[in-house]
């Protein structure tokens, strides 16, 4: 792309109340019913057959049907799609219209994890429940439509803007998992290491991960088109140690499949560190061994506000390796909106300009959310990416 600046989505939304409650076998509130109306309006998105869905399911409490459920999520995807066109985005997606939850999205899929029968990690809106790895993890047979084919075809059969497709990274399932397969493996091996044990147990599970379950969906969206896949690294900097394990995960997904752009999303470091590094200081120098074709790195940065100090890294690098960058303008945190707090079209225009002056390339920046805006209002959402495209405007003004 020849703009300046462009722009685009990391990942999540937040799924339509209205749909939620009907899936859900839940009174729909008039309020939901007046946010399909209005958005669908808005969006120029046809309704009619949702909203005739959610008032049989409001006046007779009729169960839905597989059919009313996939017609639902289909109308949910298709909305996404055009609110992030018409709010200015130049890269899009569904909003993950279509995934429960980024981990059991695809853990639900492996053969040899088994669940476990509540919620152990719990981080308010961010639980999750972690499977146990008991066995090397595979794709169940044919779960590639369900995890991620269906829902590439049907974006790339309705978007209107370029596709930026989100997927996992093997080392964030690694972490979210309890990996007691491999350590129990390599147990006796590393007997009287028990650093070298969790080491090399990670590393084993990170690359059965990226062979057997990422590289797979990854290879089939590109074959059916793909051009541009971002993998989510929320936790890269967990454990200083293991970044060089993120490297060789990512490495192995994207291993001999050329002509395709890959980008990494990352959340912000760990700020306080029992090393002379901070922030993305602790991604180098292991990240300078990123595959040729892994070019992106899509930061969060904004709730930070440390644009020069946090990018500084990158520039120091620039001679050996340089990486566009999606700057992350705008805080996506519960506090924020909590507050009523919103970044203004200013603000993000001085936060590119502040990145371009430390990077000294204004051609290495696109511009983001911090993260994925599941956990907020739809409407906050709304509010974000507006002011994500007019401050990007205004960055290509001066």
């Amino acid at each position: 792309m020849n703009k300046l600046f462009p722009t685009y989505e990391v990942g999540s939304l937040p799924k339509l109340n209205a749909r939620v409650n009907a899936t859900n076998g839940k009174r729909i509130s008039q309020k939901d019913l007046d946010e399909v109306k209005y958005l669908s309006e808005k969006f120029s998105v046809d309704a009619n057959k949702a909203l005739s869905i959610f008032d049989k399911n409001a006046k007779h409490k009729e169960v839905l049907t597989n059919e009313n459920i996939e017609d639902l999520t289909d109308f949910n995807a298709l909305l996404y799609l055009r609110l992030q066109e018409g709010l200015g985005l130049d890269f899009v997606y569904d909003g993950e219209a279509r995934r429960r939850e980024m981990y059991q999205h695809v853990a639900a899929k492996i053969e040899g994890f088994e669940k476990t029968p509540e919620m152990i990690r719990s981080r308010g809106p961010d639980s999750w429940r972690m499977a146990v790895c008991v066995d090397e993890p595979k794709l169940k047979q044919n779960s590639l439509d369900d995890l991620i084919l269906n829902e590439f075809e049907f974006v790339k059969d309705n978007a209107r803007e370029n596709i930026k497709i989100p997927m996992d990274d093997p080392y964030m399932i690694a972490v979210m998992s309890d990996n007691r397969h491999y350590l129990e493996k390599l147990r006796d091996k590393h007997f009287n290491n028990p650093r070298k044990l969790r080491y090399e147990a990670k590393r084993e599970f990170t690359l059965a991960l990226a062979r057997n379950i990422i590289r797979p969906q990854v290879k089939a969206v590109v074959d059916a088109g793909a051009r541009w896949i971002q993998l989510d690294i929320p936790a890269a900097t967990l454990d200083i140690e293991h970044i060089p394990i993120v490297v060789d995960g990512v490495n192995e997904v994207v291993r001999e499949i050329d002509g395709v752009k890959f980008s990494l999303h990352m959340c912000y470091p760990r700020r306080v560190t029992l090393t002379d590094k901070n922030s993305y200081e602790l991604l180098f120098p292991a990240i300078l061994n990123l595959n040729k074709n892994v070019d992106h790195l899509s930061l969060e940065l904004a709730n930070a506000d440390n644009y020069e100090k946090d990018l500084a890294v990158f520039a120091k690098y620039a001679d050996q390796r340089k990486f566009e960058i999606g700057v992350g303008v705008v805080d996506i945190t519960l506090e924020k909106q909590q507050r009523q707090e919103i970044e203004t079209q200013e603000m993000v225009k001085d936060r590119i300009l502040r990145a371009v002056e430390t990077l000294n390339d204004e051609k290495l920046i696109y511009v983001a959310p911090d993260c994925g805006l599941r956990q907020l209002s739809l409407d906050r959402c709304m509010k974000l990416y507006e002011v994500i495209a007019e401050g990007a405007e205004l960055a290509r003004r001066g």
